[in-house]
């Protein structure tokens, strides 16, 4: 039996030869992306893959068999990946996307609920000189973006404590929009009621869907009836307006303060740490030098593994994928899109790659915004 050390001698001289064949064969790749710029030929081409996997493992021992085949699919793979980046740098004009890189001043802004909701108070940080205008719904706000009446919609995406705003997700693709800014702002929830109301009136509290479990734990100690209402901003109004000592609002401070009411606690959320994401969203892709963060929407056939394909893609890239979740895709059972968002400038090249690159390969790919979160 031989020593390790002569062992490990041989595979150090079998990895220097498999480096300097790696070399050679993303050379022939960079000769075929140059090929293939010019005569727009298609460069995934799945039957053709599949085809050489079988051919090149075929005979082999049934588990050396699998690890060869996941070592040539990824050096396949790698050479899709060189070949997208080459024809880019090639062809630039092959990029799909095409965002504006002028972003104007809305004149129009509005946001879902009454005044003092969060969502005002989003909209004016985002916006100090424009004066938003409400509706009742977040439909409403994207048909007034979509139609024209409104330059800009802003909307909560994301809570630290209650998560995803599904619906939004949902009309983005609905209607065809763009995220375009963000704006992420701590929530700090107080109990609020008609003045001369104590605490231990209040047997009922309205809010918001979203703010309700956020202060989860104050609810059930005080043994409160939990009451859903469309806004944080309306619950207030609801209070002011029935006059009931035995019904609070769970809102912000400023929304009690508009509505006449007396805040009787204050914090009330579970965690301190309670932060929402709020975005603006208008007609428009725009990307700007400053945006560092780019999201995605997208469909995947319905087969083993493409997830996990189109995940390590990213990863391949160098790309810091931040958040993904998915929506059941409408009228197509057991089918999601799937939301992705990561780092990244759309200016880019390694984004202009991957990008150009799940464009040709999946079914369905939509770049949903283009936006700066600071402090990254």
């Amino acid at each position: 039996m031989r020593e390790l050390p002569e062992i490990r001698q041989d595979i150090n001289r079998v990895d220097s030869a498999i480096r300097e064949l790696f070399l050679l064969r993303m050379s022939l790749a960079l000769e075929v992306a140059k090929t293939k710029a010019q005569s727009d030929d298609k460069i995934y081409k799945p039957d053709r893959e599949a085809e050489i996997v079988e051919k090149r493992s075929a005979g082999m021992e049934e588990e050396l068999q699998l690890k060869y085949v996941s070592l040539l699919q990824s050096m396949i793979r790698a050479s899709r990946e060189y070949q997208y980046s080459e024809i880019l740098r090639q062809v630039p004009e092959k990029f799909p996307f095409k965002p504006s890189e002028s972003l104007t001043e809305p004149k129009t802004v509005f946001y879902q609920g009454v005044p003092g909701a969060y969502q005002e108070l989003a909209a004016r940080a985002l916006f100090p000189n424009c004066e938003p205008q409400n509706v009742p719904t977040w439909e409403q706000v994207f048909q007034s973006v979509r139609d024209g009446k409104a330059d800009i919609g802003v909307v909560p995406v994301e809570n630290t404590t209650a998560g995803t705003v599904s619906e939004v997700y949902d009309l983005l693709l609905d209607y065809d929009l763009y995220i375009n800014r963000s704006y992420i702002k701590k929530i700090s929830h107080c109990l609020a009621a008609v003045p001369g109301t104590k605490l231990e009136d209040v047997k009922r509290v309205c809010s918001h869907p979203h703010a309700l479990p956020q202060c989860h734990s104050f609810i059930s100690a005080h043994d409160l009836e939990a009451i859903e209402v469309a806004n944080t901003a309306i619950a207030a109004q609801n209070v002011q307006k029935k006059g009931d000592k035995s019904l609070a609002a769970i809102c912000s401070q400023e929304a009690a303060v508009r509505y006449g009411l007396n805040i009787l606690a204050e914090g009330i959320n579970d965690m301190q740490h309670n932060e929402t994401r709020f975005i603006a969203v208008s007609r428009t892709l725009t990307c700007q030098p400053e945006d560092n963060r780019i999201e995605i929407a997208f469909h995947i056939p319905n087969a083993s593994g493409t997830l996990i394909t189109v995940l390590d893609t990213i990863a391949h890239y160098g790309i810091d994928m931040t958040e993904i979740h998915s929506r059941p895709l409408k009228d197509s059972p057991w089918c999601y899109v799937f939301y992705v968002d990561f780092t990244g400038n759309m200016r880019d090249h390694a984004v202009q790659s991957l990008l150009y690159q799940l464009h040709e390969e999946l079914p369905y790919i939509k770049v949903i915004g283009s936006y700066c979160v600071p402090n990254e």
